[in-house]
């Protein structure tokens, strides 16, 4: 405990040392403080992708980047699972983040058709991306949203 005591011999009656109405460290954290937040589960599921191989259909992988607050730069949060040959994937590997209730939190979702093993994505076909934020998924009806990918790389 942090605090001022006398010392010993010198206390006054009736005390026990220290100042009884005086808070402690660990009374109070400050860095324990936090934003209410909550975790969510992101679940990813894609329409008519891009077909970019020749003899099959594409081979798609998600990738979520995330973007800080006051930041423009897009960090890697996560990949999915790679499906092979299909044009209509349905994830299984969820995304789980802390969902701020004040912030906005801006999300990037890239599509590749995987051509080999390489995790260089710059190995792989550009499929396409799409643009939300946390809020805009929590917010909608069934916290489900639908939106365009846009083929052109904007990033």
């Amino acid at each position: 405990m942090f605090g001022l005591e006398e010392p010993a011999g010198r206390q006054k009656p009736g005390r026990s040392g220290g100042f009884p109405n005086m808070a402690s460290v660990g009374d109070f954290n400050v860095l324990g403080a936090s934003i209410p937040a909550t975790k969510v589960e992101l679940s990813v599921s894609c329409r008519n992708l891009l077909d970019r191989d020749t003899f099959s259909k594409s081979d798609p992988i998600c990738v979520l980047y995330t973007q800080a607050i006051g930041n423009k730069e897009w960090r890697e949060f996560g990949r999915t699972e790679v499906i092979d040959n299909t044009l209509n994937p349905d994830f299984v590997r969820k995304f789980i983040m802390d969902y701020f209730f004040e912030e906005r939190e801006n999300l990037r979702f890239d599509f590749y058709d995987v051509d080999s093993k390489s995790p260089n994505l710059s190995k792989h076909d550009f499929l396409g991306q799409m643009f939300c934020t946390l809020g805009e998924i929590v917010g909608s009806q069934g916290s489900r949203l639908e939106k365009s990918i846009v083929a052109d790389e904007v990033s």
